[in-house]
């Protein structure tokens, strides 16, 4: 009987031994030894049904055309659509309410704004935001809305009302706004060059010159332009822009559509997405002045990236991309168009590189699983200042692997982009209840590389887990090599290794560092 217990108690020890750990002191009981890489499918993928993973994609993933959005000329923006779209209001005598500048609530406490709309024709300030109203003149959609006093309108320190510079302001509210359909925040853009793409501007501004403003939230498509053109566009006074136009400063225009009256302080926007497919508004500029609102007029934004710091500094809160968009408490839109997939697999073929064994942050560095003990990564990452990396890890909190031995190619040279690529052998062999490898793939060494479709990894800004997207078709998420050739890093190498991929979907600037 003592005989049977001790048996149990080896066994279910070496069960707990196993569970959650994703190394192993001893090569797995269904492990096999490799011959080459030409073997790895046969040892590894055909365990992992693929195909049927495929097929369930498939069946899962639809592929939506996204309703981009297609002031003067404008179209009519409907319910949701610009959840963080604020009206400024001046409360009359009469107890109406005249709302004359735009904003973008960018916390649950402040609103961005044009610095000139701190006052009226009359010189009185404005007391009063409203959120979630695509209508102000009907009931109709009132239900989400919110109507929030105005604590404090705080212009910046620079701006003068002889001057068109430095035109950007933050509203403080007397009370946190509320999230729900029709009211959320948006984040600000914080690159130096407004976006390429087509940008958006909001508003309830009027719908042609001399015209009265328009109770209806509009929204009008329009192209950033180069400074030198907008520069030849807008009749610069001497006296308003003795700088003329400034880096802090960008135009934008449209054949057919342009803010008008009225529109004063509203976004101009751009979408971007996550990884998995939510839809995030940022606000690229805040309308500031222009050409009277008639066909091909041209209008200029303050540009919010030169500001960040100073905003920053008011809202008394960090505006990153990864802090704005790591939590998510609103109803956001989601295209499906953007097809992301996690495989609990697939997904821990990825290990993180450490140099000290208690570290916890395995995204200074990663790296492949490619066999049981063997980790593919970049030559760079194992030649830095820091010297070579002694764990791998799957997780911050999963237990390490100690490396063994470091191979880098034997090309490579510090500082240039050319055979960065190295080999990492661990002491541990890798679990494959809790990760898998993944082949490298071999059906050509050099040549044209482009593929209808393409596997890719990419990692959450909340740095949270590692997601593995897919492309079913081209209309999906799309990442295509290119020939060597087309991708150098300017200098004539002979034997130039390096494949590039592209995306033609708008992902958030930095989400796949």
């Amino acid at each position: 009987m003592r005989n049977i217990f001790t048996h149990l108690t080896v066994v279910l020890t070496l069960a707990n031994i196993a569970l959650g750990q994703h190394f192993l002191e001893q090569p797995p009981i269904n492990y096999t030894e490799g011959k080459s890489f030409d073997d790895c499918e046969l040892r590894f993928v055909t365990s992992y049904d693929q195909h049927e993973s495929e097929r369930k994609l498939q069946s899962w993933v639809t592929n939506i055309e996204m309703d981009l959005i297609v002031a003067y000329g404008g179209e009519r923006a409907y319910k949701g659509e610009f959840q963080h779209m604020a009206a400024i209001g001046w409360t009359r005598s009469e107890a109406t309410i005249d709302y004359l500048c735009g904003g973008s609530l960018i916390t649950w406490r402040f609103v961005l704004t044009a610095a000139h709309c701190s006052q009226d024709h009359n010189i009185l300030p404005p007391d009063t935001v409203r959120l979630g109203d695509t209508d102000l003149a009907s009931t109709d959609d009132d239900e989400s809305a919110q109507q929030i006093p105005i604590a404090r309108f705080i212009k910046h320190p620079q701006y003068r009302e002889s001057r068109r510079y430095y035109d950007i302001a933050v509203v403080e509210l007397e009370k946190n706004v509320i999230p729900n359909s029709a009211i959320c925040v948006a984040y600000v853009w914080r690159e130096l060059e407004a976006p390429g793409d087509l940008l958006v501007a909001v508003g309830f501004g009027a719908l042609g010159l001399g015209r009265e403003l328009s109770p209806i939230l509009q929204k009008v498509k329009l192209q950033a332009l180069d400074a030198s053109i907008c520069a030849k566009r807008i009749p610069t006074n001497r006296r308003q822009m003795p700088e003329g136009l400034r880096d802090d400063q960008f135009c934008a225009r449209s054949e057919t559509m342009d803010t008008c009256e009225g529109d004063s302080g509203g976004p101009l926007q751009t979408l971007r997405y996550d990884l998995l497919g939510n839809i995030f508004s940022f606000i690229v500029g805040v309308v500031s002045f222009g050409t009277p609102c008639v066909e091909g007029s041209t209008g200029v934004y303050t540009r919010v990236s030169s500001y960040l710091d100073w905003i920053e500094k008011e809202v008394n809160q960090s505006l990153s991309y990864e802090v704005c968009t790591g939590v998510n408490v609103c109803d956001r839109k989601f295209n499906r168009a953007v097809a992301v997939l996690v495989e609990p697999k697939w997904t821990n073929s990825r290990v993180g590189l450490l140099w000290k064994e208690t570290e916890t942050d395995i995204y200074q560095c990663g790296g492949l699983l490619i066999d049981y003990q063997f980790v593919i990564t970049s030559a760079d990452c194992v030649t830095s200042s820091k010297g070579p990396p002694t764990y791998v890890a799957s997780s911050s909190d999963s237990d390490r692997a100690a490396i063994e031995e470091v191979f880098v190619h034997p090309r490579f040279t510090q500082g240039q982009p050319y055979f960065d690529i190295a080999i990492i052998k661990l002491r541990k062999y890798a679990n494959l209840d809790e990760m898998y490898p993944i082949c490298p793939w071999t059906e050509r060494k050099h040549g044209d590389w482009r593929q209808v479709s393409l596997l890719a990894g990419a990692t959450f800004l909340q740095r949270q887990s590692y997601v593995t997207v897919f492309n079913i078709t081209t209309k999906g998420f799309g990442q295509y090599f290119a020939h060597g050739k087309d991708c150098s890093a300017g200098e004539n190498v002979a034997d130039n290794d390096l494949n590039c991929i592209s995306n033609s979907d708008a992902f958030i600037p930095g989400l796949c560092q």
